[in-house]
């Protein structure tokens, strides 16, 4: 009895103190990353920047564009990439230390730009001074027509 008392205890015991090792503060590496421009444009050269890695470590960045790049940290655990973009889209560089997914970013690349002759915008839309003009010449008229009815209607007197 006191054998089967003894390990009811030891079983509650475990069961009460296996979740806190699970549940242990977990000081993992603070990885980080940033890039120098979330929407460049098509074939500007775009920063990616890891931070958080042990220095001399190696950091492999993968673009969903397909481009694969390895930068070794520095003394200060930063890892920082060169990325240029060939094609519009929206893309995810993706950082890696040993295979493991460390860090990511969305990058959304502009398609080129046209240039307009002369360097100015062409206008769009249209005035709408003449409109707002007319309108407003109505609705005076209207309330003018409107006091000289009222006017001439003379008020009826009974008598």
């Amino acid at each position: 009895m006191i054998r089967r008392t003894a390990l009811v205890v030891a079983g509650a015991v475990a069961l009460i103190f296996a979740p806190t090792a699970a549940m242990a503060d977990y000081n993992g590496q603070p990885y980080s990353s940033s890039v120098s421009d979330s929407t460049p444009a098509i074939g500007s050269p775009v920063t990616v920047t890891v931070t958080g890695v042990a220095p001399g470590t190696v950091v492999t960045l993968r673009v969903s564009d397909g481009q694969v790049l390895s930068a070794t940290a520095n003394a200060s655990g930063v890892a920082s990439f060169k990325v240029t973009f060939r094609a519009a889209g929206t893309f995810t560089a993706q950082a890696f230390v040993g295979g493991v997914l460390v860090s990511d970013q969305v990058l959304t690349v502009a398609a080129a730009s046209v240039a307009v002759a002369g360097g100015a915008l062409p206008t769009t839309g249209f005035d709408g001074l003449g409109l707002a003009a007319g309108a407003g010449a109505l609705v005076l008229a209207g309330a003018g027509a409107l006091v000289f009815v009222k006017r001439r209607q003379s008020p009826k007197v009974s008598g």
